[in-house]
């Protein structure tokens, strides 16, 4: 009688799929700020769209933020068109507004789909 060995990939396939999906949402992140950079209100000097970054947060997590920890709130009035008492009228740069981010963050979804499906093909046991 033959003896039958069976040989476990799949800890090397769940390493190589973390590390492809991670790419994925890596990916989208980074078009995520692409897209929302040139929809941030602009008033000239630019400092909301150069204060931008990506945080990881956990292994499949990352996070955009606009503004550190002096401009937080100027990027959030931006963002949101406002707070509880003041409201953005208008946007002197045609093309930006309220939403830059939540907008740009919304058509990424749409499409990660596309995206999971490009960087899967590289998983592998």
């Amino acid at each position: 009688m033959s003896d039958v060995r069976i040989i476990d990939k799949m800890p090397q396939f769940k390493r190589s799929l973390y590390s492809v999906m991670g790419d994925a949402l890596k990916e989208a992140t980074r078009d995520t700020v692409i897209n929302s950079k040139a929809k941030a209100p602009y008033s000239g000097k630019g400092h909301l769209r150069a204060d931008v970054g990506i945080r990881r947060t956990s292994r499949l997590s990352y996070t955009v933020y606009y503004g550190d920890n002096n401009a937080k709130d100027y990027a959030r009035f931006q963002e949101f068109g406002g707070d509880g008492t003041r409201k953005v009228r208008k946007y002197t740069t045609p093309g930006t507004g309220a939403h830059f981010l939540r907008d740009a963050g919304n058509e990424q979804a749409r499409k990660i789909d596309r995206t999971f499906k490009k960087h899967a093909m590289r998983a592998k046991a």
